[in-house]
């Protein structure tokens, strides 16, 4: 305690005036603890909760403005559909987060976009705004896409006429695919969700 004569000298407890300064200190700890308060009630809010998982296989499907999707829409539907019956495809499907378009070189008012994430595909109509990778190219190639396998499976796939013919296509500009750089490990999610499954 500061006891303080009229000049603010020193009182009867020996100190000097440091009041003003103690109340500026108090009174900045109180503001920081206020605002340390304020920082954790708005963090603790805004984190993430449990994740929701999925549901059923056929809840995990998702299709958007149905009615303009195209018949490769359908087809990649059907194809997903039929995936998700088998166990191990819906972990794959648990652990793909990305944004695919299709763009085929012949039609491509029948592209379409394919969001993987939490758990589940979207299918929609159209090439979205800056997909994570988009691949154009003819419905061949599309059509050997589920053949392709992953890891080894899809090296050894490139090595047959098949693969050469993609390979060719890559090189020639008749395949493009935009995203694969940066996207590498989603990619090859997306391969291992397509590849047939071992019998």
């Amino acid at each position: 305690m500061f006891i303080l004569d009229e000049g603010g000298k020193k009182g009867a407890t020996g100190m000097t005036n440091v009041g003003g300064r103690s109340k500026k200190l108090v009174a900045l700890l109180a503001v920081g603890a206020g605002a340390g308060a304020v920082a954790y009630a708005i963090s603790s809010r805004s984190k993430a909760g449990p994740c929701v998982t999925a549901g059923e296989p056929e809840e995990r499907l998702l299709i958007k403005d149905e009615e303009n999707l195209s018949g490769l829409g359908s087809i990649m539907g059907s194809l997903i559909g039929e995936f998700l019956k088998e166990p191990a495809k819906i972990k794959v499907l648990d652990t793909l987060n990305l944004v695919l378009s299709i763009e085929p070189i012949e039609e491509p008012d029948t592209a379409i976009t394919m969001t993987f994430s939490n758990g589940y595909a979207i299918i929609e109509p159209g090439v979205v705004p800056n997909p994570d990778i988009k691949l154009i190219c003819d419905f061949e190639v599309l059509m050997q896409l589920p053949q392709m396998g992953a890891g080894l499976d899809a090296v050894k796939y490139m090595a047959s006429p098949d693969g050469k013919t993609i390979i060719n296509k890559f090189m020639s500009g008749k395949l493009k695919i935009k995203g694969l750089m940066t996207h590498p490990f989603a990619m090859l999610k997306f391969a291992k969700f397509l590849a047939p499954s071992a019998s």
